[in-house]
């Protein structure tokens, strides 16, 4: 028997992503069954980092666990980022680009802007997030600075790509060319050179 999330996440996806016309019905209702099981799993997993990442935050900044009324609070809207994050970039995201995930009357500047902050917490422990700079905080003046110094011909997706690779590895701590003579400035031309030919040719 499906679970009632799993049935809400099924009709979201037939309203706002469809199924594949060349299956047939019972192959296009299995395709739903498992990509909903799938995306309900996401959300499983994802509010168990939120909560744990809330909770932390919470003791690093008042040097004691929240009261547990407090707790309840924090996980409950910490459960309701991450399904609102996995919802919105598994069936919103996918949307055809003129239409809005959330039109403007059903949702605060604030509410977009936490989203905005969620999904760079999300992926701020993988080092390949550069690749869609849509997961990455906005690089700092001096990174833009040194990307002009190194990529100051090149075009603008390269640039795009470039600035925000160089701050994802200031942000690890790892090393990133800081001159064009510098023994990794060849190495991360040609890796962006790579995303940008990769992108030209999916559109992603």
């Amino acid at each position: 028997m499906i679970d009632p999330i799993t049935q809400d996440i099924m009709k979201l996806y037939l309203e706002h992503q469809g199924l594949p016309q060349e299956l047939s019905p019972e192959d296009q209702q299995e395709f739903l069954e498992r990509e909903s099981e799938r995306i309900a799993e996401r959300i499983d997993n994802m509010k168990i980092h939120m909560q744990d990442q809330v909770l932390r935050r919470y003791m690093k900044e008042n040097g004691a666990t929240a009261p547990y009324l407090e707790q309840v609070g924090l996980i409950n809207q910490a459960w309701a980022q991450a399904t609102d994050f996995v919802i919105n970039e598994e069936i919103y995201n996918q949307l055809p680009e003129d239409m809005e995930a959330y039109p403007p009357d059903q949702e605060s500047a604030e509410a977009e802007a936490e989203r905005d902050r969620a999904r760079i917490q999300v992926h701020q422990s993988d080092p390949e997030r550069w690749r869609n700079p849509m997961n990455c905080a906005d690089p700092i003046e001096s990174t833009r600075r040194l990307m002009r110094l190194l990529w100051k011909d090149k075009p603008v997706r390269f640039q795009y790509y470039a600035v925000h690779l160089l701050q994802a590895r200031i942000e690890d701590d790892q090393p990133y060319p800081t001159s064009q003579s510098h023994p990794l400035y060849r190495s991360f031309t040609n890796l962006l050179d790579e995303r940008v030919a990769e992108h030209a040719a999916s559109g992603k």
